[in-house]
């Protein structure tokens, strides 16, 4: 197995080339039957019951980086945003699983991995958040106002903005570094040795776990809800929490807690609406640069979108007492 990364490697070194998941022979049967290529979203990871912490994050990453894969196609040749989207989401959760892993994992990997997966979570997520600016911020205000001519003009104005950070994702994705950061990676998810002296699996999920809740539970008490960096910071402790829990699903002790992923998965989807209305002046000041009529379609905006803010503020105001009071079991069933 090493020798056959080293030679994939010297080649990718060369070309753009990427580790496809797809056959031959199953692209073949898809175009037969005429499947239309289709975003593809995370699924769900089932675990060996005797696997160990290291075992279980190779799995884990090894499945995260399909899901990339799985959408990198899509990501070059569909005007389709979700593609892009998707390949963020699988970025986002390998660093989640390297993150929750880090003390299972081997001494140096989590450094060596965490750099380049980082560099190419920032370009996806430049061009996935001109993404939501438009679809959420300003193209909701701009059919409620259609006549208004300054809204029109801040549209076209993130429209160019959004190409020019695609062009530059797909141009990182169609070189050579994006073919060795994904080989690099599998590389060292296949170690000849495994860490020694590892804790049972159930054992090091459960402990991981509430490490992330009572960092969820101490932010929930602290924060105020007219905080954003607070709020920030909460939005990313329950994902951290959320990541973890569909890790660690099949894991014994731990699928009855299948409820509390799902309550904090709306929970995320609140922080990260308000978060997506807190971080959108900044995104489009940015886009608007000095021309006055685009400032004043910011200020139209923000106006419009101020009750829905301040409803999301009660939701959120109506959370905290909730996540304040989250508990995860003491130890794994029997």
């Amino acid at each position: 197995m090493p020798a056959l990364f080293t030679l994939a490697g010297q080649l990718a070194a060369r070309v753009p080339l990427v580790p496809a998941v797809l056959s031959k022979a199953e692209r073949g049967y898809r175009l037969h039957a005429g499947m239309a290529p289709a975003p593809v979203k995370a699924a769900p990871i089932a675990l060996a019951a005797d696997s160990t912490p290291f075992a279980a994050f190779c799995r884990i990453a090894l499945a995260c980086l399909e899901h990339l894969q799985q959408n990198h196609p899509g990501a070059l040749h569909s005007e389709n945003v979700e593609y892009i989207h998707q390949m963020r989401v699988a970025t986002r959760r390998l660093r989640a699983a390297l993150r929750l892993f880090a003390p299972a994992l081997p001494p140096g990997l989590r450094e060596e991995l965490r750099a380049p997966l980082s560099a190419l979570m920032r370009q996806l997520g430049t061009a996935r958040d001109l993404d939501v600016l438009q679809a959420e911020i300003v193209d909701p205000v701009l059919r409620a106002l259609p006549e208004e001519p300054r809204l029109s003009a801040l549209a076209s104005a993130i429209t160019n903005r959004r190409y020019a950070a695609r062009r530059e994702v797909l141009a990182a994705l169609a070189t050579p570094a994006h073919g060795s950061l994904l080989l690099n990676t599998m590389s060292a998810l296949h170690p000849t040795l495994p860490p020694p002296g590892e804790a049972p699996l159930a054992d090091f999920a459960a402990h991981r776990l509430r490490r992330l809740a009572r960092r969820v539970r101490r932010l929930a008490l602290t924060v105020n809800a007219d905080d954003p960096p607070a709020l920030h910071a909460l939005r990313i402790a329950v994902k951290r929490l959320r990541y973890g829990l569909e890790f660690f699903a099949t894991v014994r002790g731990l699928s009855r807690l299948r409820h509390m992923q799902a309550n904090l998965a709306a929970t995320q989807d609140v922080l990260g609406k308000l978060n997506d209305l807190a971080n959108a002046g900044v995104l489009l000041t940015d886009c608007t640069g000095h021309d006055a009529q685009l400032r004043e379609a910011v200020a139209l905006v923000g106006g419009w979108h101020g009750p829905r803010y301040t409803a999301l503020l009660g939701e959120v105001t109506a959370l905290l007492p909730k996540l304040a009071r989250l508990r995860l079991p003491a130890a794994p069933e029997a």
